[in-house]
């Protein structure tokens, strides 16, 4: 439809002249308020490992007082539509009432929620390529309009790889770019509030807390640490990584404190292997089986992973097929999406020298001892 190439088209041109993923974000919303007009809107990164939000715009969403409900919902107990489903489902993108096969009452996030807030319609998009979920959008209405219909629909899920190729090349360049910074961990102690708040925090932390990416939130925590900390009060325990204001990751590990509401959280800059490690022991990779997984995000062939642990190339490619069944993904580029995301392609992509271990050699050939396995 020529509605839908246009919306295309302008948001394309915001996906280009972005310098930030807050910036794509506001762009992309600027660009379909002319085609599929909101009365509120937010938007967030997500990190494609666990579908959490890493950050975003939420100035223009619901009133800040909602937010507790809204992520109680959204990340500890469930919903309709939740930006978890929506990663995983077909079509990218659904209203609250196609969810629902028009029964939008089944949604407590609509009854608690929502008509509170004065929201009746809501649509939802994540954006997303064959590599995973990188962010998603969500478009709200009052109840004196009409719902969001199926063009509105249609247009979103169009734009849906497009953003998220976008937001990719944005982050490998911040990535690329990044200057180094010292790993120095932190510690953030939350109290056992419906809405989580900062009951002791080191002065490390409040460093790190400061570079989150997390715009529009009215509390002291960023919302993306509100979710992670939610999500351990229920399960025990989370952790997610968070793109900071220099364009870096940190890894966020929460954990809840004994049989308390409080959550203690761990903060510190994203390691390669580290991430590799703690998923590989979350799927149950054999030693050998990590080993290939590493050497395929690293950009290794089966013929060169075959050379590098002297075994034959089949022996490779039962391991693999040990890994994707594990991990639950069906090629090479899934792998490396689930296990190593897109802050490390920036160094896959010019034939990585590996050490010994089919890890990235530091290149100053000298490994720091913070890097050791």
């Amino acid at each position: 439809m020529e509605r839908i190439e246009r919306a295309i088209r302008r948001l394309t041109d915001a996906c280009r002249a972005a310098g930030s993923p807050v910036s794509l974000l506001d762009g992309v919303q600027q660009a379909l308020s002319q085609h599929v007009p909101a009365d509120r809107w937010c938007a967030m990164t997500l990190d494609p490992a666990t579908n959490l939000p890493t950050g975003g715009v939420h100035a223009q969403g619901l009133s800040a007082h909602r937010m507790p409900r809204l992520l109680e919902l959204e990340f500890a107990r469930g919903d309709v539509n939740t930006l978890s489903e929506l990663a995983r489902s077909r079509s990218p993108a659904a209203t609250l009432s196609a969810a629902t096969g028009g029964h939008i009452e089944r949604s407590t996030r609509l009854r608690d929620v929502l008509l509170p807030d004065g929201i009746k319609h809501e649509l939802r998009a994540v954006f997303r390529d064959p590599n995973g979920v990188w962010a998603a959008i969500v478009l709200m209405r009052g109840g004196d309009v009409g719902d969001f219909d199926a063009t509105d629909t249609q247009l979103l899920a169009q734009a849906s790889e497009p953003v998220a190729r976008a937001l990719r090349r944005l982050l490998l360049l911040a990535e690329a770019n990044a200057p180094a910074h010292p790993d120095a961990p932190a510690l953030v102690l939350l109290d056992g509030g419906p809405h989580p708040g900062i009951a002791h925090a080191s002065a490390t932390a409040a460093h790190w807390l400061e570079m989150i990416d997390d715009r529009g939130s009215a509390s002291e925590l960023p919302l993306a640490l509100c979710s992670l900390a939610l999500r351990a009060r229920a399960e025990g325990s989370a952790t997610v990584r968070l793109r900071i204001r220099t364009g870096r990751w940190l890894t966020a590990h929460a954990e809840r404190v004994g049989g308390s509401s409080q959550v203690s959280v761990i903060l510190q800059p994203s390691r390669p292997h580290e991430v590799a490690q703690v998923l590989s022991a979350a799927y149950g990779l054999t030693p050998r089986e990590a080993e290939v997984a590493r050497l395929v995000a690293a950009g290794c062939s089966n013929p060169e992973i075959a050379g590098l642990l002297f075994v034959s190339r089949y022996t490779v490619q039962d391991h693999l097929k040990h890994v994707f069944e594990k991990l639950a993904v069906g090629s090479r580029s899934e792998l490396v999406a689930r296990l190593f995301f897109d802050q490390y392609l920036p160094r896959t992509t010019a034939e990585p020298k590996l050490d010994a271990n089919g890890w990235f050699r530091p290149e100053s050939g000298r490994r720091n001892q913070s890097d050791t396995r």
